[in-house]
């Protein structure tokens, strides 16, 4: 048999080529660092370090890295997820436990409260009002809104679809309402 009919096998172990992280645009030059590094077909039982990889139970280095206890590899001090293996190597701190205060008495508290600066009008006045002299926008002049008043006063309540709509606004009104 000659050379030419044998496949090609190469013992000589391949480079790898460098990697782009697609979130973050890393480049990682020894290839994807979340691939496996074991080499198909060999057995490498899953707690035994590999022989590149540091003894992850040794957490802590001088350069201010420390080893992720679950693939292995160099991340920072202050890390709490690793950016290799994306797993959580620390517990994440809570932040201060605030008191929430919920009050469900569904009272209406503001019943005595004035609005500042409003004229205290009553409902069933402009309900009369827009109701017998809806059309000259009677019920807009007793609400001191002097504008919409000629409005409705030169067109006849707005072609009466103001007026109605004004009798249904003023229906959904409280009892005393401001303006």
């Amino acid at each position: 048999m000659d050379n030419k009919s044998r496949p090609f096998v190469s013992l000589k172990k391949s480079q790898p080529q460098p990697w782009t992280d697609p979130v973050t645009g890393e480049i990682y030059p020894g290839g994807n660092p979340n691939a496996s590094s074991a080499m198909p077909g060999v057995y490498q039982p899953d707690n035994v370090p590999a022989a590149n990889q540091p003894d992850p139970s040794v957490t802590v280095q001088n350069d201010g890295m420390k080893f992720c206890k679950f693939c292995g590899k160099k991340i920072h001090m202050d890390a709490v997820i690793c950016t290799h293996c994306g797993r959580q190597v620390e517990q994440l701190q809570s932040a201060p436990q605030i008191p929430i205060v919920i009050n469900n008495n569904n009272a209406n508290n503001n019943v005595n409260t004035v609005f500042v600066g409003g004229r205290q009008k009553s409902k069933w006045v402009a309900f009369a009002l827009c109701l017998c002299f809806g059309l000259f926008g009677v019920h807009r002049f007793y609400e001191g809104k002097i504008g919409t008043g000629l409005l409705w006063l030169f067109t006849f309540g707005f072609f009466g679809i103001g007026w109605f709509i004004d009798l249904l606004i003023i229906l959904t009104k409280p009892n005393t309402y401001y303006v």
